[in-house]
């Protein structure tokens, strides 16, 4: 990774910046979604998401704390995906400023196909990595992660 003309410092935000890079590129290059669909892999977890979660009420909030992404960026998304027909927000009888989030038929038939392919990329970012491994990477981005949250 580093030039060998040039003294390497191995710096872990950079890294984990170059591989976030990558993985999205490569969720994004998925032909069925970009080019059929006209949506990103991003929109793709997040038709995941809210296929995983179906019984359950998820707001544009838990999309912000799940995705780390601000109130205006997924305000910008979930337009889109909704205007592409892949999701509806349906209003709360208990708070009218409330708006749940719920698949369309639409959005499920997508994300049935699209999961096939999140299944693909996920096993090839764990590619060589045992399970003891994994866990352990999982544990520690998840402490970086974490890090990043404290003020």
């Amino acid at each position: 990774m580093c030039r060998k003309d040039l003294p390497c410092r191995e710096e872990l935000g950079l890294l984990i910046l170059r591989t976030a890079t990558m993985i999205r590129r490569k969720a994004d290059s998925n032909v069925y979604m970009s080019k059929v669909h006209k949506i990103t892999g991003s929109n793709g977890w997040i038709l995941g998401y809210l296929a995983d979660h179906e019984n359950e009420e998820i707001y544009q909030k838990d999309i912000e704390e799940k995705f780390c992404v601000t109130r205006s960026t997924v305000s910008k998304v979930l337009k889109g995906m909704e205007s592409k027909g892949l999701l509806r927000r349906e209003s709360v009888s208990s708070d009218a400023r409330l708006k749940r989030l719920v698949l369309t038929e639409e959005g499920r038939e997508i994300n049935a196909n699209a999961a096939v392919e999140r299944i693909e990329l996920e096993n090839r970012i764990r590619d060589g990595l045992s399970y003891e491994e994994f866990h352990t990477l999982m544990h520690l981005l998840k402490r970086v992660a974490d890090n990043m949250l404290e003020e």
